[in-house]
């Protein structure tokens, strides 16, 4: 039995994640600041507590996925939820990595262009994340570690799919402008995670892939004429 630890795997991208990976027969391990009381739940506050915590539940992981994310107003928050826990987690785990082990961080399409409605901090924990990746990419793959990033653009969740409806001025903005004519789910996020997290992507590592329905690569004189 293959084990996967989430951090961030409560709601949103996360629990979908962790849907997908528990129902093809992974020992899922979810992070959170709240207690929750379910099996293999862990309290766990990434920016204050020791990652022994961790340690102490997880003797050997092949998959670790990062998808925590600060939605404060402090901007050193940004880098200190984003950058630092990841680095002081994946540290942390270097000697209980399995044999093929993938590491995936959930990043943001605000590596290569910006969102107007973040802020300056956001855009640089992102771009941070993913040079995190890259480095260790390196530094493990004697190891057989993978790294990988995922860049999502908008995507529809079971939080926000009754405010994401069809005829929502974003959707249908996004249906437009967007080259496969639809707004991602998080099934299509989830996917991509279940692939990385499996041996068929064993040759796959420093890459960041975009779950965006091909949006990234529309030029912007391109837009402007759809």
């Amino acid at each position: 039995m293959k084990t996967s630890l989430i951090i961030g795997g409560t709601k949103g991208i996360g629990k979908e994640i962790s849907k997908r990976l528990k129902s093809r027969g992974d020992r899922v391990y979810v992070v959170s600041r709240k207690k929750i009381n379910k099996k293999n739940y862990i309290q766990f506050d990434i920016t204050k507590d020791d990652v022994s915590i961790l340690l102490n539940k997880i003797k050997k992981l092949n998959y670790l996925i990062f998808a925590q994310r600060y939605r404060g107003d402090k901007e050193e928050s940004h880098f200190e939820v984003s950058v630092q826990s990841t680095d002081k987690i994946i540290k942390a785990f270097k000697k209980r990595f399995n044999k093929e082990a993938s590491v995936i961080i959930i990043g943001s399409v605000a590596t290569s262009h910006i969102i107007t409605e973040q802020s300056a901090s956001y855009h640089a924990s992102r771009a941070a994340l993913e040079s995190l990746m890259k480095y260790y990419a390196v530094e493990y793959g004697k190891n057989k570690i993978r790294f990988n990033c995922v860049s999502p653009d908008i995507l529809i969740k079971d939080e926000n799919k009754k405010f994401l409806t069809k005829n929502h001025p974003l959707v249908k903005s996004a249906r437009k402008i967007t080259p496969l004519k639809r707004i991602g789910k998080s099934r299509d996020l989830s996917n991509l995670i279940e692939f990385l997290c499996s041996e068929k992507s064993s040759f796959i590592t420093g890459q960041t892939i975009f779950v965006d329905g091909g949006l990234s690569i529309v030029g912007q004189r391109s837009v402007k004429k759809i």
